[in-house]
């Protein structure tokens, strides 16, 4: 299992909720945080790498 966070962004661009979660791969981990978030502007890290920005739900 890999770490990654999930970040939820305002309009304003900043951080509105985090998550953390583990996941075996980098799509386990974006569906987890498009899951939990259910929308919106998400962000999913692992450590300094982004994996995903997603844009109202889609990528």
């Amino acid at each position: 299992m890999q770490e990654y966070r999930a970040y939820l962004l305002g309009i304003d661009g900043h951080i509105r909720e985090r998550m953390e979660l583990e996941s075996e791969t980098d799509d386990e981990a974006v569906a987890k945080a498009r899951q939990h978030f259910n929308g919106g502007t998400i962000e999913v890290w692992q450590g300094v790498r982004i994996v995903a920005k997603l844009d109202g739900g889609s990528e």
